[in-house]
């Protein structure tokens, strides 16, 4: 259909951004709430029986590093499932997986039982979960994707302010088995998330788009209904492309050109060193306690005070960044080092109450931290790139956090207590800061130089005129 300006307008299928859209993030919301405060309170629910069962710290260390680890090593095998089969049959494939790990755990009674169940089952399953419900959320949000996202992370962060105290209220009537078997039925809740990823495109929605003929003739003269398909949002390009060799093609599949960015590669680095740091100290965080002779419930009101402070912070952190008028890296920078002295003060309380004001830090930062540490790598790439370089990030987040906390359960040991492990992961946080310090402190050198040496040109074609 044409106007008297020749503009012509044409239907177009795009994504319901809202709607259905909703039901989607809640699932994911959902699934988040379980999971996340699932993962921290495992050394809650069984650090009684680890004792019994007389497992070492390094083998309690890889059983919870293994879990967390797993998942992300096994990435590149849940991109090839969702290209298969899209994102509601790997979810339902990963609930499948979950709840079958969660509740083996239960029944778990040795060392190998555990990182078969824990650290390998539950593991995979949670890898294609998170791999699933990102992929469909995505697909559904385009415009409205921060919103959706906003959404998702703030009911998750209530999940480690209630769960602990549920988890709490169970172990009175129940011992770890029985906790954790009881957990395994929540679990059940992701096959019916896993149900309501329903495929895009039976939300679609038709929206007229005006199209001059200047635009036109710019797409070649071709006007036709643009199309969205399961797996994404973008449309499918079947023109043919001239042949290649095969160390391009997978070099240009992969985008294996971003290891070659200097910046990319200290990004990658950093972000994976600070991560295998928050993360170990999360999942040890209840052992920590313990050896500082605090109680189950102090344990529990610990962690809560902490998820309550991250969850406001949460919120607070993009106003926060208006405020500062910094950029991501920098911001984050300055969460790891806040959070460095945190945990410094950890060592150097004994009074519960005064451990709760570090309890209340380490949750400002990490709500902060939360936030921008996802803009630091889409700030850096292009969107084409995106994808690549997050499978990157994710395959080398799980390496640092496999291989580091089994290194922290081995000086736990010859220690004999958490002491040297806080030394270790605050010194390891620090290397973060000095390379994204070092690299900016170059960047600008450089621009200075590159600037001094445009200068110095123009001076001499001025002069030579």
């Amino acid at each position: 259909m044409k106007d008297a300006n020749n503009v012509e307008f044409v239907t177009t299928k795009v994504p319901p951004d809202g709607g259905y859209g909703w039901v989607v993030a809640s699932a994911m919301a959902l699934n988040s709430f379980i999971y996340i405060p699932l993962s921290s309170c495992f050394g809650l629910i069984f650090k009684d029986t680890f004792a019994e069962l007389g497992l070492s710290a390094a083998e309690v260390s890889l059983i919870v590093n293994l879990h967390t680890a797993f998942g992300m090593l096994t990435g590149l095998l849940n991109g090839l499932l969702l290209k298969l089969f899209g994102y509601r049959k790997t979810a339902m494939l990963a609930a499948v997986l979950y709840f079958g790990g969660i509740t083996s755990t239960s029944f778990a009674r040795s060392f190998p039982f555990f990182i078969v169940a824990y650290g390998l089952v539950a593991s995979l399953g949670l890898g294609m979960c998170k791999s699933s419900f990102s992929l469909a959320l995505n697909t559904y949000f385009k415009k409205r994707r921060s919103k959706a996202i906003g959404f998702t992370v703030t009911v998750t962060g209530f999940g480690p302010i209630v769960l602990p105290q549920l988890i709490t209220f169970l172990m009175k009537f129940y011992d770890p088995q029985g906790v954790m078997l009881i957990f395994g039925g929540l679990c059940a809740h992701f096959f019916v998330t896993a149900l309501l990823l329903q495929p895009v495109k039976w939300h679609m929605k038709d929206e007229n788009e005006q199209l001059t003929l200047e635009q036109k003739k710019s797409n070649g003269g071709e006007v036709g209904v643009k199309c969205v398909q399961d797996s994404c949002d973008a449309c499918t390009d079947n023109a043919s492309q001239e042949s290649k060799g095969l160390l391009a093609k997978i070099t240009n599949f992969f985008d294996l050109d971003l290891l070659q960015d200097g910046i990319f590669l200290n990004i990658l680095l950093g972000l994976s060193l600070s991560l295998f740091v928050d993360m170990n100290f999360t999942l040890l965080t209840p052992f920590i306690l313990n050896d500082l002779g605090l109680t189950t419930y102090q344990i529990a009101t610990f962690i809560s005070t902490l998820g309550a402070a991250d969850i406001v912070f949460r919120f607070l952190a993009p106003y926060i960044g208006d405020y500062l008028k910094s950029t991501p890296r920098q911001i984050y920078v300055f969460t790891i080092i806040f959070t460095a002295v945190m945990r410094f003060g950890l060592l150097f309380s004994t009074d519960f109450k005064v451990l709760l004001i570090p309890a209340i830090g380490l949750g400002i930062a990490k709500g902060v931290r939360r936030v921008y540490m996802k803009l630091i790598v889409p700030n850096h790439v292009s969107l084409e790139k995106l994808p690549s370089a997050s499978g990157m990030e994710l395959m080398i987040n799980g390496l640092c956090i496999l291989v580091g906390g089994s290194i922290l359960g081995i000086v736990r040991d010859i220690t004999g207590s958490y002491f040297h492990c806080i030394i270790i992961m605050n010194f390891v946080s620090f290397i973060t800061v000095c390379t994204w310090t070092l690299e900016g402190v170059m960047v600008k050198y450089m621009k200075k130089k590159t600037a001094k040496t445009s200068s110095i040109k123009e001076s001499f074609v001025l002069n030579k005129i």
